[in-house]
């Protein structure tokens, strides 16, 4: 009775050692599919976060080209080539026959060389009206379309007076934004048109503050 006992009790044993044992490999074919999956999942996820990474931005083509600017088939007269509108006059009249000036194109600082001229915007004193910027800048606007230039800036970037040189600008002279001061205003009206010939670039500058304005021709040849 004992060896029936001791032999059922030995059976026992060796059923249970092996559940023991395939329990243990399951446990580890689990533990290595686990892994194996998160090591797939991470491989898998790598490429969408590269691909989803900023870049920098290529601005190596955004300087100005002007062959841009449609060479005019008008007849423009002679330097300076624009005139006071109706009830307005130049005064302070300043000239060089040759000069570094900085144009504003699409609201940043270009230096242009050339003949230039530049002056005050007044209005005539007899008038009984003040200045008016809307009048005089539309003026303008249709005078050098007309001649077929294109305006290539409304604006001067925050930030732009500071990259070129406050003292450089000012020595400039005649633009409202160094004279008058930069401030939203001054900043918010500073209107550059190109008018371009067969032999010549005439580059143009309107800046105004609140009480008048001023005019800068340079012309590049």
């Amino acid at each position: 009775m004992k060896k029936i006992t001791t032999l059922t009790q030995m059976m026992f044993c060796f059923a249970a050692i092996g559940t023991l044992a395939l329990s243990s490999c399951n446990n580890d074919k689990t533990a290595t599919t686990s892994a194996t999956d998160t090591a797939a999942n991470t491989t898998m996820a790598t490429p969408a976060t590269e691909s989803t990474a900023p870049t920098a931005a290529d601005t190596s083509t955004l300087a100005f080209d002007i062959n841009t600017i449609p060479v005019t088939t008008k007849e423009i007269g002679t330097f300076p080539y624009l005139a006071a509108p109706k009830d307005y006059k130049y005064n302070d009249i300043s000239k060089s026959d040759l000069a570094t000036v900085h144009f504003a194109v699409n609201g940043k600082l270009l230096a242009v060389e050339g003949k230039t001229y530049s002056t005050n915007i007044y209005k005539i004193q007899e008038s009984e009206t003040p200045f008016n910027m809307q009048i005089v800048k539309r003026e303008y606007d249709k005078l050098i379309k007309d001649l077929g230039g294109v305006q290539v800036s409304d604006k001067l970037l925050p930030g732009e007076i500071e990259k070129k040189g406050k003292k450089l600008l000012e020595d400039e002279g005649d633009h409202a934004y160094t004279i008058i001061g930069a401030n939203d205003y001054t900043l918010n009206h500073v209107n550059t048109y190109i008018i371009r010939t067969e032999k010549a670039e005439i580059w143009i500058e309107l800046s105004f503050y609140e009480n008048g304005g001023y005019i800068y021709i340079l012309e590049k040849s």
